[in-house]
């Protein structure tokens, strides 16, 4: 079968953010490297997709961080028991520190980039900034401690009759011809209630809502359970907060609202809707954020990019 010209439409919260952030970044992350996994893919497209790949230290540490709430949960879900913190943080220095020896070869990184790591730091800077790696030092045991003491994960060990339901698994919503995705990170039910918990490693942010909108969407959609039994933890680890919501039924004819409005912008960028075909690449502007510019990945390939400094 030979490849599709134009990747397939969707909608995520993630790719509303993207859009928002840079015109140009978005149509190199879901346009320009469309197929560039391929050989004999055109240079700019492989160029692309191999930048699309790139990450960065704070990426991976939430990553990391995510993945061993996700492991403390199944280990509780079929052991009744959870790992020890120095297990943790030995697991998530792990990831870091194979994601550095990754970044210091970048011709195996170009070669294999969806097998690989790559680090934003050490491509575009060649090195990792000493602040930054002893910010994340002081932050990882933090985290560790107040995930295992968070107040979700201690009432799922804790509490009556509490049973798993979903656990990092990406769903779909449909909005007319728009398939919306949505993925959780933890949600289990108990005593009649279905309660969705949220993993944040980083400061608040009022887009947070619109995620939260959809999470009660998709339970309520695919499991057919009222809002009213719906309940949204969202637990910030930096701060030690948890954050508890609800969201009402009127609420959705909102984020309804909000996501036709958002996916409308988007398809003023395509030269046929149908195929999800995008218009010309400069006819996608590039912000004019200049910190933007230095923390993204196709800066390289971006005729628009703000040039280094040397305060980076």
């Amino acid at each position: 079968m030979p490849p599709r010209p134009y990747p397939d439409w969707s909608w995520s919260p993630s790719r509303h953010n993207l859009f928002e952030e840079c015109r140009r970044k978005y149509y190199f992350h879901y346009y320009a490297a469309h197929n560039g996994w391929y050989l004999d893919a055109p240079p700019m497209a492989r160029q692309a997709y191999r930048l699309k790949q790139m990450t960065n230290l704070y990426l991976v540490f939430g990553d990391a961080v995510h993945k061993m709430a996700e492991e403390a949960v199944k280990s509780y879900h079929h052991y009744g028991k959870m790992q020890e913190p120095e297990e943790i943080i030995k697991q998530v220095r792990f990831l870091l520190n194979q994601a550095y020896k990754d970044s210091k070869d970048i011709e195996a990184w170009t070669a294999q980039p969806k097998q690989r790591r790559m680090l934003h730091e050490m491509y575009y800077r060649g090195g990792l900034p000493p602040q930054l790696t002893e910010t994340i030092k002081t932050r990882l045991p933090i985290l560790v401690d107040r995930l295992l003491g968070s107040e979700s994960l201690q009432h799922f060990m804790h509490a009556d009759s509490c049973h798993l339901v979903e656990l990092e698994k990406l769903n779909t919503l449909d909005l007319g011809d728009t398939m919306i995705y949505v993925k959780l990170d933890f949600m289990y039910r108990q005593a009649g209630r279905y309660i969705i918990v949220d993993w944040k490693t980083g400061q608040e942010d009022e887009r947070n809502v619109t995620q939260l909108r959809l999470y009660s969407w998709y339970v309520h959609e695919n499991y057919g359970i009222p809002y009213e039994q719906i309940d949204i933890r969202t637990e910030y680890l930096l701060s030690g907060q948890c954050k508890l919501d609800q969201v009402e039924e009127y609420e959705m004819n909102e984020l309804a609202a909000y996501v036709e409005t958002s996916i409308a912008k988007m398809r003023h960028y395509l030269s046929d809707t149908a195929a999800n075909a995008p218009k010309s690449k400069m006819d996608f502007e590039v912000t004019d954020d200049e910190r933007k510019c230095r923390r993204c990945s196709y800066r390289e390939m971006c005729e628009g990019a703000r040039p280094r400094t040397d305060e980076e």
